[in-house]
């Protein structure tokens, strides 16, 4: 019976060794956890700010793209009206080119039937003889 005292004795004391580090090991790990929720608080706290800012960032960007958007439409537009200005241009440029061929032709089609008109008053003349 001896024994069996002695080994409970033991096994009491070493129950309650194992509680006491038990409890310390506990202890610590809420330490940590409470350390580490102060962290995330302080990190959130840190966080809001930012994405605050962010926010009005984005704001500003979007708007600073919407704006540049509408200079591109109105840059766009002007490219096109001065495409099809060219375009008229060039067409009035190819029609005045045409119509400065059709007076060359002109030109050189009133020396041909002034030459025709003068051989037919000569061979009117030479014929009459």
């Amino acid at each position: 019976m001896i024994l069996i005292n002695i080994f409970l004795i033991v096994f009491v004391i070493s129950v309650s060794i194992f509680s006491v580090f038990v409890i310390i090991y506990l202890n610590r790990i809420f330490e940590n956890i409470n350390s580490i929720n102060k962290d995330i608080r302080l990190l959130v706290e840190n966080t809001i700010p930012i994405l605050s800012n962010l926010e009005v960032i984005t704001r500003r960007v979007n708007k600073v793209a919407t704006e540049a958007e509408e200079y591109w439409v109105e840059i766009d537009d002007l490219i096109r009206n001065l495409r099809k200005k060219i375009l008229i241009f060039s067409s009035y440029k190819k029609f005045h080119n045409s119509q400065k061929l059709i007076l060359g032709l002109i030109k050189n089609f009133r020396p041909i039937t002034k030459g025709i008109y003068a051989f037919w008053i000569d061979f009117k003349r030479k014929s009459n003889l």
